[in-house]
This record gives C-alpha cells, sequence and structure tokens, in this order.
C-alpha cells in the first residue's frame, strides 16, 4: 500500500477499475427567474451515471448548466424535481441535519480557491475537519498528511496572501480531501490558472484518483483539460446532455455539431479561414480533396500520410497535430489529397474501416493549399 492509500482510511484503490456507480441522477430539473421574470431552464430533465473511481468531465458553452448541475450532486442547489443518489443514498430524501453529515463524504474545489484569509494554509485545511467535530489531537497529523500530499508542508504557517494561485489550489485539494470523502467535486478548478500550473493541478488531481481510487466530477469549458484528465466526458448544451462516453470515443467520433465544434480547436483541425473561402462541394479539376481525420490509438501513432502516399495518393498536411490523449495518442489533422478520385474513395473507406473519423470537407484548386 502507498503513502496515499493510507490517507483515505478503509478505501481501495481497486475500486477504480470497477464499474459501480458512485452518482447517479436521474430526472434533474432546475429552473431560475430572471429579473424580467421569466423562466430559464437551467437543467432540463439530467438522467446521468457517474461511474466509481474513475474521472468524468462535465463540458459545454457558456450557460449550459454544467455548475447547477454540479452544485445539484452535494445539493448546495437543490434541484426543482428528481433524485440525486450519492454511493447508493439518496441525498434528495435526507433532512437538513442527515444532509450535512452525507456532504462530509463530498469533496468540493473551488475555481477562486474560497480560502479564508485569516487562517494559516494548515488553518484552512484544518476548518473543515473542526467543522466535522474531528477529536484535536487527530487534526494536527491529519493536516500534516494532506499538506504533504499536495506537496506544501514548508506553507504550513503562511496565510492564502503570501501563495501563488497554483498552491492555493492545492490547498483547496488538501481541505477538500481532509474528510476522506468518496466524491470529489471540481468546479472550474483549473480556469483561473496559467498553462502550466493547469498541469501540475490535473496531474495532482489524476494523482489523487488512481491511488486512492477516489471518484472525480469536474467542470470545464476547456477540452483540453477533458483531453488530459479525464475518462469519460458529458457534453452539455441549454441544460441537456447532447453527448457522453469515454473521451477516447468521443473525441474521435464526435456524435453532435456541439461537440464537433469544441473539438476544432483543441485538435488542431479548425479549417484556416483563407482556405474555407476557397472551398467547392464540387470536384475541381486537378485540384485537391480536403479531409478532417481523427484518430486514436495505434492508427494515430502509424503514418498515415505516408500511408496515402504508398496507395498512389499526393497527400499534403494542411493543419494538426498528433497529441496524448490520456495514455494514448490521438491525431487530429487536415490533409489536402490529390490523385485519382476513386483511389482517394477508396483509401478513405478504408481508412475509415481502421476506425478513423473522417469527414470531406470539399475541394480546392491545388495552389490554394498551404502547409500547416
Amino acid at each position: 500500500m502507498s503513502d496515499m492509500d493510507a490517507i483515505v482510511t478503509g478505501q481501495d484503490a481497486s475500486d477504480a477499475t470497477t464499474t459501480e456507480v458512485m452518482v447517479r441522477l436521474a430526472g434533474i430539473a432546475k429552473t431560475f427567474h430572471g429579473k424580467d421574470g421569466r423562466a430559464v431552464a437551467a437543467l432540463a430533465g439530467i438522467d446521468l451515471d457517474i461511474p466509481r473511481g474513475g474521472i468524468t468531465a462535465i463540458v459545454g458553452p457558456s450557460g449550459a448548466g454544467k455548475s447547477s448541475l454540479l452544485r445539484a450532486v452535494n445539493l448546495l442547489e437543490r434541484p426543482d424535481a428528481g433524485t440525486v443518489i450519492v454511493g447508493g443514498r439518496d441525498l434528495t430524501g435526507l433532512d437538513e441535519e442527515a444532509l450535512r453529515r452525507a456532504r462530509q463524504s463530498i469533496g468540493m474545489i473551488f475555481q477562486h480557491f474560497n480560502l479564508l484569509a485569516n487562517r494559516t494554509v494548515a488553518g484552512n485545511v484544518a476548518l473543515s475537519l473542526e467543522l466535522s467535530g474531528w477529536p484535536a489531537a487527530k487534526i494536527g497529523p491529519r493536516v500534516a498528511e494532506l499538506l504533504d500530499l499536495v506537496g506544501l508542508t514548508d506553507k504550513a504557517t503562511q496565510y492564502p496572501a503570501a501563495l501563488s494561485g497554483g498552491q492555493k489550489q492545492r490547498v483547496g485539494i488538501a481541505r477538500a480531501l481532509a474528510p476522506n470523502p468518496q466524491l470529489l467535486l471540481c468546479d472550474e478548478a483549473t480556469s483561473a490558472l496559467d498553462p502550466e500550473t493547469t498541469r501540475q493541478i490535473l496531474a495532482l488531481i489524476r494523482q489523487i484518483n488512481r491511488e486512492l481510487g477516489l471518484t472525480v466530477l469536474l467542470i470545464t469549458h476547456e477540452m483540453a483539460v477533458v483531453r488530459e484528465v479525464a475518462d469519460q466526458v458529458v457534453v452539455l448544451e441549454a441544460g441537456r446532455i447532447i453527448e457522453q462516453g469515454p473521451v477516447a470515443q468521443v473525441f474521435a467520433h464526435p456524435a453532435h455539431p456541439t461537440t464537433r465544434r469544441f473539438l476544432l480547436g483543441e485538435t488542431g483541425t479548425e479549417l484556416p479561414a483563407a482556405l474555407a473561402a476557397r472551398l467547392s462541394p464540387a470536384p475541381i479539376a486537378d485540384g485537391a480533396t480536403l479531409i478532417r481525420l481523427h484518430a486514436v490509438g495505434a492508427l494515430a501513432a502509424s503514418p498515415l500520410l505516408s500511408d496515402l502516399g504508398a496507395a498512389g495518393i499526393g497527400a499534403r498536411l494542411v493543419a494538426g497535430r498528433v497529441q496524448p490523449l490520456g495514455e494514448q495518442p490521438f491525431a487530429g489533422l487536415i490533409a489536402a489529397l490529390t490523385g485519382d478520385a476513386g483511389t482517394i474513395d477508396t483509401a478513405i473507406h478504408q481508412l475509415r474501416a481502421r476506425g478513423a473519423e473522417i469527414e470531406v470537407l470539399g475541394h480546392v484548386a491545388t495552389d490554394a493549399v498551404t502547409a500547416g
């Protein structure tokens, strides 16, 4: 057992490999009323299972209902309708005292840290333990364990004003883990951080998830965060789930137009504007066919353009890149293909049969194509 395993008493890291449901949302609805009296449906009948031991990301545009959904899980916002079950227990049926106790099994970290300025780092971490009635003799050692876990042992006596944004978020993570939760909720936990600090915090969240078997539910508006850390992704739009599934599946085969739009910038497969303006739906004599290709795993790591060249097709990279998707490679490419139309069609069919997602974008004159 690792040192981190010992920090969460009685929680087996092997839980991460099970498919047991940690959170079940059934028929969750929430409506808000604006100053003008108009009703806005933040959540419109959400049904969702969150598997135990994994990291599930909720992504969507502003106003999609992401924060309302996250806050419904611990009933910081009570839904107007529906059932919230966490760890097999129906939270929506509890009175306030029972709900307060149940919330001790749900940790939460926030976008803007929410630390108390008049408490030290150690004092901020200790607060939830004090409120939970932990014996004073146990609080100090527990706080020390957690500060060691998040790499802040030397900051224990400092105040939040002396910390960087990343250090403040590490305090927030330690505080959220203090009462040994089963579930960690992350409310845009990295959106206030610079890219390098974001990567460090995401790596810490993934480490905690893997070594403790802790279930993580996070919301974000950045597909880069999803790609970096999540196992499952749920896409929200206008209070409804429009797509969900394993991250690799959703990245490689996005089914909904909103998901595809979210992925374009992250995968590097947004068609350059100058090229898009010259795109024709009909083939052009001696022109090029533009395709957008997404692939995951071994296919993404293969020499895709070279393979096309070996088949007698001219293949030129216009845009895109290969990047990590969890622990496997993910390719997002736009390529210009030249050659016999029948040969190009056959090659596209063969790549799709191997698991690639390919969209034929249209046709351009060859002199319009520039290297990506």
